[in-house]
C-alpha cells in the first residue's frame, strides 16, 4: 500500500506570498515553517474564526512582528460580525473581498529587532498555525485517521549554545522540553539534518483545526496552538542537559521495560538546604552586629559629652538578646541536619566526644569545628544585666554542648510555641520559658564591638571550594566573617555521602535558575541575550504512535525565532487599568463607605498589632538615628490578646477598601519620593491629565 507523501506547509491563506504559480510556492524558503499570528484583544478566536470566514488572505495583517508599547503593529480590520448578516450578504462579502487585488506582505521580510512575544496580562496572545497537506499537484489538506492513530502537536524548542564553541560564535543547537520521571529539562537534539527528529519524552502542546474555504470554495484545515508565553518562568528555570538526547523509536523500546525509580545524588541539595536553614541566617546576624556596631562607634559628640556608658551598655544588652532568639532557632536547625545526614556525628555530639576515633576524616573535621567554636569572654559578659550583676542563664562552652542542649527533651517544643518575645523583660522568667543557657552566635560584646563563636572556628588549611562565594562581596559590614560561616558549611559538606536516593530533597528554585543560567556556556554566549528570555522556535509535528520507527514522527520547519518577554518588560505594552478613587474624601463621605472586608488575625497577630499601635513616625525614626538624637522602643515582651478574664483571643477586623486606596497611594507617593534619591525615577514615574468639572462633593463651585 502507498501513501501520498506528507509535508508541513506555511497557512494555506499565506501562500500567496511566495509567488503566484504552484513551483513557486513549493520552492519558496519558507513555506514549510509555520506562521506565529499576533492578537491585541482578549477575543482573539473570534477574530481568527471570523477572518477565516470573511476573508482569509487577510491573516497576512496578523503575522507577528517586533513591536513596542511605543510603536505598536497595526491592527488588522475587525471582521467579527456584531449583527448576524443573512447567508446571501455573507456571500456577497466574501466574493467582493476575494476579488479585491491582495497587498501581502513579502516572505522572510527583515526585521531590525528580533521578534519578541508578550504575555496575556500584556493583552497579547499568539497562535502559531500551519496546513498539514499531501505532496502532490495542488497540496490538498491531509485528513486524519479518527482516533488516537494519528496524533498533530506542535513543540517548543529553546536554541542554546554547546560547550566547544569558539567565542562569540552565534551558532545554537535546538534543545527540547522534556518532562519525565527525572523531571523537566532542556535536552540536546542531534545535530544538522537530525534535529528534524522528534525527541523521545519530549512535551507536546495542543492543536485545533480551523476551517475555512479557499478562494476556489474548496474546504480546508489551518492547524493552529495557543504559544504559552506565559510560561516563559518555568521555561527558563528548569536545568539544561547537554547530553544528546533518544529519537522517539529508542524512548518507545524504553518505555516497554520496567520504569525504575529515579535516583539522584543528595548532597548537593542537602547542603543547599543547609545554607538556607543555617549558614544564611547565621551569616546575617553577623552582618547586623557590625552594622550596629558601625552606629554605635559613629557616635557623634556635642561639646565634651558622647553617649554615657550605660545607654551604651544596655542598648548592646538588647541587641544581645535579640540575637539569642536567633540563635536558639538556628541551633536548633542545625542540630537537626546534623542529626538526620549526619548521625554518626550527632551521636559523637550526644555521648561528648566517645566514638570521635571512628568517624572518618572529614566528619573528624566538622566535630573538631563545632568543639572550638566558644563564645569569647567579652561576649559572654555582655549578655549580662547591664549592671553586670546577673546572669540567669549561663553561656555554655561550645557549639558542640548548645547543639546537645538545644535538643533536649522539652526545648524544641516551648521554642516553637512560645508567643512572647525574648527581650530584658522575659529575661529574668522561669527557666521553664525559655532554654536554660545562652550561645549567641554573633553578638557586641562589651566593647560594642561583632563578637561570636565564628571567631575560634577551627578549619583546615585545605577546606575545599564546596560552597560558591558570597554574592555579597563588596562594603557589606561583616563580609569578610561570614565567610568562616561559608567554610564552615563546606565543611558539613565535605562530612556529608554522595549517596544515591530517590527521596532526596529539591532544589531551591532560585539554585535551580543559577544552574540554568550557568549551564548557558558564557564563553560563548551573551547571558543578556537568553536573560531577556532566551532564543525559541516551535515545530509541528505529525506522529502514527503505532506505527513505530517504520513512520517516525514528521517534524515541521522551525519557526522564526522568536524571545518571549517577562511580566515587566520595557517594551512591552500596557493592558489598559482603572484604579477608581473615592471622590468625596471629607469625613463625612468617606464614614458613607461600608467596611466590609475582615481581616482575621489569631491572638499572637493581635497582640503583636497591638504592640505597634503605640508607635509612631517619630518613635521609628529616633531609633534608628545615633546619640543623642537615639530612643530605643520600648516594645516590652509583648504576649497574645487577653480579655479581661485573662483568656486568649484574636480579632476580625472590618475595613473599608476605598480608604485603604487612599493610603495605598499616599504611602506609594511618599515612598517612591524617598527612593528617587537613588534610583532618580521620578521624571518617569507618573503624568495626570486634567478633568475639569470632576468634583468631590455635588454642588461645590
Amino acid at each position: 500500500m502507498t501513501t501520498h507523501p506528507l509535508r508541513w506547509q506555511a497557512p494555506q491563506p499565506l501562500w500567496s506570498r511566495f509567488g503566484g504559480d504552484a513551483a513557486a510556492v513549493a520552492t519558496a524558503s519558507e513555506q514549510a515553517c509555520p506562521t506565529i499570528l499576533r492578537f491585541a484583544t482578549d477575543e482573539f478566536m473570534e477574530q481568527i474564526l471570523a477572518t477565516l470566514a470573511r476573508d482569509p488572505a487577510r491573516i497576512d495583517k496578523l503575522v507577528a512582528r517586533f513591536e513596542t508599547w511605543r510603536k505598536p503593529m497595526s491592527e488588522a480590520p475587525d471582521l467579527v460580525e456584531r449583527s448576524p448578516l443573512p447567508r446571501l450578504a455573507q456571500k456577497a462579502a466574501r466574493a467582493a473581498a476575494a476579488a479585491k487585488p491582495k497587498a501581502l506582505q513579502g516572505a522572510g521580510a527583515a526585521d531590525d529587532h528580533p521578534l519578541k512575544l508578550y504575555q496575556s496580562a500584556h493583552q497579547r496572545y499568539y497562535l502559531v498555525s500551519a496546513s498539514l497537506v499531501c505532496g502532490v499537484q495542488g497540496l490538498p489538506d491531509r485528513s486524519l485517521v479518527p482516533g488516537d492513530a494519528e496524533q498533530i502537536n506542535f513543540v517548543m524548542r529553546r536554541m542554546l549554545p554547546v560547550p566547544g564553541a569558539t567565542v562569540g560564535s552565534t551558532v545554537l543547537r535546538e534543545f527540547a522540553y522534556i518532562k519525565d520521571a527525572q523531571g523537566a529539562r532542556w535536552q540536546r537534539c542531534s545535530a544538522g539534518a537530525d534535529a528534524s527528529q522528534f525527541v523521545a519524552g519530549e512535551e507536546r502542546l495542543p492543536l485545533f483545526p480551523l476551517t475555512f474555504q479557499d478562494d476556489n470554495r474548496h474546504s480546508r484545515v489551518m492547524w493552529s496552538g495557543l504559544v504559552p508565553v506565559g510560561r516563559r518562568e518555568e521555561y527558563l528555570g528548569v536545568k539544561i542537559d547537554q547530553s544528546v538526547a533518544p529519537n522517539f523509536a529508542a524512548g518507545q523500546r524504553a518505555s516497554m521495560s520496567v520504569v525504575q525509580p529515579v535516583v539522584q545524588n543528595s548532597k548537593l541539595a542537602r547542603m543547599t538546604q543547609f545554607q538556607m536553614d543555617v549558614a544564611e541566617p547565621w551569616k546575617t546576624l553577623i552582618r547586623s552586629a557590625h552594622k550596629v556596631a558601625q552606629g554605635l562607634s559613629g557616635n557623634p559628640t556635642i561639646g565634651e559629652e558622647s553617649e554615657p556608658p550605660e545607654d551604651t551598655r544596655k542598648r548592646i544588652f538588647d541587641f544581645n538578646l535579640q540575637q539569642q532568639s536567633a540563635s536558639w532557632l538556628i541551633l536548633l536547625d542545625c542540630a537537626d541536619h546534623i542529626a538526620s545526614y549526619l548521625p554518626d556525628v550527632w551521636q559523637v555530639i550526644d555521648n561528648n566526644g566517645q566514638g570521635f576515633a571512628s568517624l572518618s576524616q572529614a566528619r573528624k573535621n566538622f566535630y573538631t569545628c563545632l568543639d572550638s567554636a566558644t563564645m569569647p569572654v567579652e561576649l559572654k559578659n555582655a549578655l549580662k544585666t547591664p549592671d553586670f550583676s546577673i546572669e540567669f542563664r549561663p553561656p555554655l562552652t561550645s557549639m558542640r554542648a548548645a547543639l546537645k542542649a538545644i535538643r533536649a527533651p522539652g526545648i524544641r517544643d516551648k521554642l516553637e510555641a512560645s508567643t512572647l518575645t525574648y527581650t530584658k523583660d522575659s529575661y529574668n522568667l522561669s527557666l521553664t520559658e525559655w532554654p536554660s543557657f545562652h550561645f549567641v552566635l554573633a553578638g557586641l560584646n562589651t566593647s560594642a564591638q561583632p563578637d561570636g563563636p565564628y571567631k575560634a572556628f577551627s578549619i583546615p588549611a585545605a577546606t575545599g571550594s564546596e560552597v560558591d562565594a558570597d554574592p555579597l562581596a563588596g562594603p557589606v559590614p561583616g563580609q569578610d566573617e561570614a565567610k568562616r560561616v561559608d567554610q564552615f558549611t563546606t565543611l558539613f559538606a565535605l562530612a556529608l555521602e554522595a549517596s544515591p536516593e530517590t527521596d532526596a530533597p529539591p532544589l531551591p528554585y532560585a539554585r535551580q535558575v543559577r544552574d540554568s543560567l550557568t549551564a548557558l556556556n558564557p564563553a560563548s554566549a551573551n547571558l543578556s541575550d537568553f536573560n531577556d528570555g532566551g532564543w525559541f522556535v516551535v515545530r509541528f509535528v505529525h506522529m502514527r504512535r503505532d506505527c513505530g520507527p517504520l513512520h517516525p514522527p514528521l517534524l515541521s520547519a522551525p519557526t522564526q525565532r522568536f524571545k518571549l518577554a517577562g511580566f515587566f518588560d520595557a517594551d512591552a505594552p500596557a493592558r489598559p487599568i482603572r484604579i477608581s478613587l473615592p471622590l468625596d474624601t471629607s469625613a463625612a463621605g468617606l464614614r458613607k463607605f461600608n467596611r466590609n472586608t475582615a481581616f482575621v488575625m489569631s491572638d499572637m497577630l493581635c497582640g503583636q498589632v497591638q504592640r505597634a499601635k503605640g508607635l509612631g513616625l517619630i518613635d521609628l525614626v529616633l531609633s534608628v538615628l545615633p546619640w543623642p538624637l537615639h530612643k530605643s522602643l520600648d516594645m516590652g515582651a509583648g504576649g497574645p490578646c487577653k480579655n479581661d478574664k485573662e483568656v486568649n483571643i484574636g480579632m476580625i477586623c472590618s475595613l473599608s477598601i476605598p480608604i485603604i486606596t487612599i493610603c495605598a497611594l499616599i504611602l506609594l507617593m511618599i515612598i517612591v519620593s524617598l527612593l528617587d534619591m537613588i534610583f532618580r525615577w521620578m521624571p518617569y514615574f507618573v503624568m495626570c491629565f486634567p478633568i475639569p468639572g470632576l468634583k468631590g462633593k455635588k454642588g461645590s463651585s
